[in-house]
């Protein structure tokens, strides 16, 4: 008899619990709890937080001069904001109404042939006239400087005889620099070229707001 009580209780056990199993089994069906899905092929922006050692700053450059090399503007404009648009400078002196372009207005630049006014060439004061795929190849990546042997974070590397008033313009901000000393030993140095990538900290994102190109200029 307690044998026969005992196999009694036992199933009456496994029915409560399989209807248990199955009751939870209907609410979760039901949408009220649902399950909990980690997507682990899913990557964090660029933009997740904000880049703030000198380290991760270079390496978001680089990220950027592999987009100016290629000319990406998709790659680029992940690291462009609307609101502080991104200025090209073709010397180190930035004329604060210098073109300034919108991640939009970037794409459609390179969709287009349309001549812009850049600034003045040093030393004629001629107005540089240009589309942006020829204004790049001029004054942005004109030397590969990926591989360029000097680099720097918030410290002027390339200086010359033009007034250089990037920490006037963005005091707060920082800057990143990727330098060739120069190419012809017979120039002693006067051929170096340099580029500068100016960032911007906001809402815990870090924005690319200006490249300014510099050289020796006469």
């Amino acid at each position: 008899m307690k044998k026969i009580l005992l196999y009694i209780t036992t199933a009456c056990f496994l029915i409560a619990c399989n209807q248990e199993g199955k009751n939870q089994s209907d609410t979760d069906s039901a949408g009220l709890n649902p399950p909990v899905i980690i997507d682990t092929s899913a990557k964090a922006g660029h933009d997740s937080i904000a880049v703030t050692s000198d380290t991760a700053l270079l390496d978001l450059s680089r990220i950027i001069l592999t987009a100016l090399k290629q000319q990406d503007t998709t790659r680029l404009n992940q690291y462009v904001s609307p609101e502080f648009r991104l200025r090209f400078s073709p010397y180190a002196f930035i004329d604060t109404s210098s073109k300034a372009f919108t991640p939009y207005e970037l794409m459609a630049a390179f969709s287009k042939s349309t001549i812009f006014e850049w600034g003045s060439y040093d030393g004629s004061g001629e107005p540089i006239k240009m589309n942006i795929r020829q204004y790049f190849n001029k004054f942005v990546y004109n030397k590969d400087y990926l591989s360029a042997p000097k680099r720097s974070v918030n410290t002027f590397l390339g200086s010359g005889n033009s007034l250089n008033n990037l920490k006037e313009v963005y005091p707060t901000d920082h800057f990143t620099e990727f330098y060739f000393p120069g190419f012809d030993a017979k120039y002693d140095g006067m051929d170096w070229q340099t580029i500068r990538l100016v960032f911007r900290q906001a809402n815990e994102k870090t924005y690319l707001i200006a490249i300014v190109h510099d050289q020796w200029t006469i």
